[in-house]
């Protein structure tokens, strides 16, 4: 029998806290649409609608498929972290990204949990700073339009040196 989701330790870390994140620390995710469909230890899937990202051809906007699919590797760190209460700050570092259809209906950028998960969360925990990469696809139903590949960093907050006063 599993545990009832308010005794998890990430019971407070789903989709909801990562759409308040999303809302608060990106305009451009509530201008694009983008919505927390799923996040636990297992994945991250974003939704994002065709109207506001369509281009001129109405299809889905390069552009909007990179940026919804940056947001959930920012968004599987970001919970991946909070969940072990980590306090650290998390940022793409580089990244490559192949278009592979056009998409014409709903997005879903869609991550699974890397096996270097731990190996991740370990460095960071020594250093102070860690990397991972991460694998996003964007689909439009079935069909897989965006392969984006990118590389994460995080830094812990509370390691960081002040900037010398003036």
């Amino acid at each position: 029998m599993s545990e009832p989701s308010s005794n998890r330790p990430d019971a407070d870390y789903g989709a909801g806290y990562l759409q308040r994140r999303l809302d608060s620390d990106f305009p451009l995710a509530r201008h694009m649409g983008v919505r927390a469909e799923t996040a636990d230890d297992r994945s991250v899937v974003l939704c994002a609608p065709l109207a506001p990202n369509a281009n001129y051809k109405g299809s889905a906007f390069g552009g909007s498929l990179f940026s919804l699919a940056v947001l959930a590797g920012w968004a599987w760190a970001t919970r991946y972290l909070a969940v072990r209460q980590v306090d650290a700050d998390v940022v793409i570092q580089e990244s490559t990204i192949r278009y592979l259809a056009p998409a014409r209906g709903e997005l879903r950028a869609v991550l699974e949990a890397p096996a270097a998960a731990q190996k991740f969360r370990n460095m960071l925990e020594r250093a102070g700073r860690g990397r991972i990469r991460l694998h996003i696809g964007v689909f439009d139903g079935k069909t897989l339009a965006t392969q984006f590949d990118g590389l994460y960093v995080a830094l812990i907050r509370s390691r960081r040196t002040p900037c010398p006063e003036d």
